[in-house]
């Protein structure tokens, strides 16, 4: 991509899509995801949990006091019931979430964020998106607009 011609590249001075291959595209894909996972996953550091736990935490919180149910959140997080699972008893264990079983289907478990931790995913959800908006657009590489374009690309793309 250092080599393109001048005539590769649109008014912004950003490569044209016709001249990106699939294979610098998905490399930039994966640069861009290990360095957003890795900034998070330093600022996740001093609460004691993973990028994919607070992912879990988010999508709890998400649901309320109702709760979810395990199988819609392993579904919602494209993994194995075995996965969501263990990170569950994990987050358990921390006194995070807590499971129970379905009203009417005992078979099933519904999992809520504890209520004397709600304040606490509140908090840390403000001062990471804070955190990441300091490193992603504060700094005038990237604007407001372009973010929410690329995560609204990712929603199109994620459905």
């Amino acid at each position: 991509m250092d080599d393109m011609s001048e005539s590769s590249k649109n008014v912004s001075g950003l490569p044209s899509l016709g001249s990106i291959t699939t294979y610098s595209s998905g490399v930039l894909q994966a640069k861009a995801h290990r360095l957003l996972n890795r900034k998070m996953a330093e600022f996740l550091r001093p609460y004691d949990i993973t990028c994919m736990q607070w992912f879990i935490i988010g999508l709890v919180y998400d649901a309320g006091p109702k709760g979810l149910r395990l199988s819609d959140l392993m579904r919602q997080l494209d993994t194995t019931l075995p996965f969501i699972t263990n990170s569950l008893n994990l987050l358990e264990s921390k006194r995070i979430v807590q499971k129970q079983a379905h009203p009417t289907d005992n078979r099933t478990k519904i999992v809520t964020i504890r209520s004397s931790y709600r304040p606490t995913v509140a908090k840390t959800e403000a001062d990471l998106r804070a955190h990441l908006r300091e490193l992603l657009y504060d700094n005038d590489e990237i604007s407001p607009q372009e973010l929410q374009a690329y995560i609204s690309v990712l929603i199109k793309i994620a459905q």
